[in-house]
């Protein structure tokens, strides 16, 4: 039997991607979640929610008792947690696949990730925070315009604005509002290295959306941009990123594409991009996640 590989929030479409692969590869997987939900683990452990105080020690002790070799967290709250948990998993030995503190907390806020991704370069939609003048926002980005949760994870919360009365109306100031892009939207999974290599980058089209316009996908497909994929790179690299990334990509009435956000863990859709699974794997078993 191969080591043991605990997951976190195994309920979810992340967590249970995840569990599945590594379980197909022979590792015991140990998974935990807020509450009892059906996996592909081997063993389930319920956890406090990440925002409760206990959490941290809690998944430590999962960790230790279930002997776990890496922990692979793929909630968004969690991840700075786990980054706080790295030097104590390290003297246990235990690895992780989790990002530094600072890339992470700016992948977890949209502001400071499109603000930091148009200073270094990569290209973004205009984006604007939540208190802004709704008049400058109309004469700026025009409509239709998106408000998004600044702190948030994927596709929820996102709304599409038509008219100005819906702009007016819309708050709170928590949001953050950004340029609508038209066109098609992709889903870019990779696993860079510290070093920023990437071993694998695939690229997913999102061939339906949840909200219709806006939202998660609920269906992808692989395809070959080039374009799209080295854009999901470079937005990691621009955030100082490692380990398994998640990054949202859509074109521009240009044709340009532009990185809507970065998330700093396994996607949902990994198990259609296999080679993120196996690089992650590789980084393991050669002890380059720590």
């Amino acid at each position: 039997m191969r080591p043991t590989a605990l997951v976190t929030g195994v309920g979810g479409p992340a967590g249970r991607a995840g569990a599945a692969w590594l379980a197909e590869r022979g590792y015991r997987v140990v998974g935990t979640d807020i509450r009892e939900v059906p996996s592909p683990a081997a063993v389930l452990r319920v956890v406090p929610p990440a925002r409760d105080p206990a959490f941290a020690e809690a998944l430590l002790r999962v960790a230790e008792e279930e002997g776990a070799g890496i922990v692979i967290p793929t909630v968004t709250e969690e991840l700075p947690l786990v980054a706080r948990l790295r030097p104590a998993l390290r003297a246990r030995g235990i690895a992780c696949t989790v990002s530094d503190l600072p890339g992470i907390d700016v992948a977890g806020d949209k502001l400071l990730t499109a603000e930091q991704l148009r200073a270094s370069g990569v290209q973004a939609p205009d984006t604007f925070p939540g208190a802004t003048p709704r008049a400058a926002l109309l004469v700026t980005l025009g409509l239709p315009l998106l408000s998004k949760p600044r702190f948030g994870r994927g596709g929820r919360g996102v709304q599409v604005h038509r008219t100005e009365e819906e702009v007016v109306r819309a708050g709170p100031d928590e949001v953050v509002w950004q340029a609508f892009l038209p066109g098609e939207e992709y889903d870019v999974n990779l696993f860079l290295e510290r070093d920023g290599t990437a071993p694998a980058a695939v690229t997913l089209r999102k061939t339906g959306l949840r909200e219709g316009l806006v939202g998660n996908a609920i269906a992808v497909e692989r395809v070959d941009r080039p374009d799209v994929a080295a854009l999901g790179v470079a937005a990691g690299r621009a955030l100082g990123l490692f380990g398994p990334l998640d990054v949202d990509i859509r074109m521009g009435t240009d044709g340009v594409p532009a990185v809507l956000e970065v998330n700093a863990r396994l996607g949902a859709n990994v198990l259609s991009a296999r080679e993120v699974l196996v690089a992650l794997d590789d980084a393991w078993r050669n002890g380059r996640c720590a």
